[in-house]
């Protein structure tokens, strides 16, 4: 869509990798809050309905206590849910510039029905009342339930489709996506990583309850006893329970990863996710088999640390995937850049080869002997009729020999690659046999 495309500012490579941290950092923000408003939500409404059904104004209690962990005021909807959204959908506009206008369609949805469903969730917060018996207060009591289902539906259906839509744009062989709803959501990693985003939300949102109310709020001074350690064991058996299947969640997410989007930072981030839930775990287990409580207001920690793990090693796909457009679209960028300098009767600056090549490749290659890589001389004579192949190698590396590890991207851009293999085949070019 036009539109779009007007959104779109030309950046140059160094630009569009900052994007991508900003874009990790912001859905880190998002699936937080999102998350938590999500099951926090799902637990309040059961508990309300228990709460009408058995005429208990603890169970009522309950629930508003669960709908107030994220909802303190609209300013934290704005800051951590709208914000992080808008921002992400920004991000992926000038990523996939020019790509697939229609994911971005599908992204702009997401976010009005995102936004449509904090109306409701607020609206359902500020209905819910203890007290039932008058007809106005009946009144409100059927105002309170469809507005919660409707905040549930609402908030479920964009969440889905945005992590269907995430999910489908890490993978830049389905930026060609032309199909529909259906196809976003319902593709095995897409119902994976959404059924790994709802336990692992429900387990950050029992343990923020716990230090929420009885940690940070001193809630329990002003609660009874029974009311506060039934909190603290319920909570701490769901997030017990939720955080348990983690681990297998977490172990069929990478077995399902195409190859092509994994790499070493992908069993980094999972490693490092599996061990915060193994330790969380422990002290959540600790907390709920000797009464110290304590303990799972440090684990709180651990979760969340297991839930941006989660996040980042996705994120690392997206990295993979999107080298060859970053660079494509740095390319354009210095097309401009130059076209501008020419435009104005200056000259573009010089790629010296030589010295990127003895910055960035010296201190890992040798000519003729194994270092840190293999020696240059295998490398010149395998590229010796393709250079253009050496050049997107470098633009581009991937692990070819177990040998020695993967080599990292030099961030190059395009000119800058092909200047470092002419001068390459200059200098060695002779000494080659």
């Amino acid at each position: 869509m036009e539109f779009f495309n007007k959104l779109i500012i030309p950046s140059s490579g160094a630009n569009l990798e900052l994007l991508k941290y900003l874009l990790s950092l912001a859905l880190i923000i998002f699936s937080i809050y999102s998350g938590v408003l999500l099951t926090s939500l799902i637990l309040s409404f059961i508990y309300k309905i228990t709460a009408s059904r058995k005429n208990n104004n603890i169970y009522f209690m309950f629930s508003n206590d669960y709908i107030g962990i994220i909802t303190p005021n609209k300013t934290m909807a704005l800051g951590l849910g709208v914000a992080p959204l808008f921002s992400i959908i920004l991000i992926y506009i000038q990523i996939l510039n020019k790509v697939n206008n229609d994911i971005i369609l599908f992204f702009t949805i997401s976010f009005c029905i995102f936004f449509a469903a904090l109306v409701l969730i607020y609206l359902y917060k500020y209905t819910l009342k203890p007290v039932q018996g008058q007809s106005n207060e009946n009144r409100t009591n059927s105002i309170n339930t469809i507005t919660g289902i409707a905040g549930i539906i609402f908030l479920l259906f964009s969440l889905r489709l945005f992590y269907g839509l995430v999910n489908l744009a890490s993978d830049s062989n389905n930026w060609s996506f032309a199909g529909g709803f259906y196809d976003i959501v319902f593709t095995t990693q897409a119902v994976i990583k959404f059924i790994q985003f709802i336990t692992i939300s429900c387990s950050i949102s029992a343990t923020a309850f716990i230090v929420k109310y009885f940690y940070w709020d001193k809630f329990e001074d002003n609660v009874t006893q029974d009311y506060a350690d039934y909190a603290k064991k319920i909570n701490s058996w769901l997030a017990l329970g939720f955080a348990f299947i983690q681990p297998f969640i977490l172990a069929i997410n990478i077995y399902s990863t195409p190859d092509n989007l994994m790499n070493t930072n992908s069993f980094m981030f999972g490693m490092l996710s599996l061990v915060s839930l193994l330790i969380f775990m422990h002290l959540s287990y600790a907390g709920v088999r000797y009464n110290k409580y304590q303990a799972i207001s440090f684990s709180f920690y651990l979760i969340l640390l297991a839930f941006i793990f989660i996040i980042l090693k996705d994120q690392s796909a997206l990295s993979l995937s999107s080298r060859q457009q970053i660079l494509t679209l740095a390319d354009k960028y210095n097309q401009l850049e130059i076209a501008l300098l020419e435009k104005e009767g200056k000259k573009a600056p010089q790629i010296n080869g030589e010295e990127i090549y003895k910055t960035k490749c010296t201190a890992c290659h040798k000519f003729d002997q194994k270092f840190v890589g293999p020696p240059h001389k295998e490398v010149l004579l395998k590229y010796l009729n393709n250079k253009e192949g050496m050049v997107k190698f470098i633009l581009n590396p991937v692990k070819v020999n177990p040998e020695y590890s993967e080599m990292p991207n030099q961030g190059l851009k395009p000119k800058e690659a092909e200047a470092v293999v002419e001068y390459m085949y200059k200098e060695y070019g002779n000494k080659l046999k």
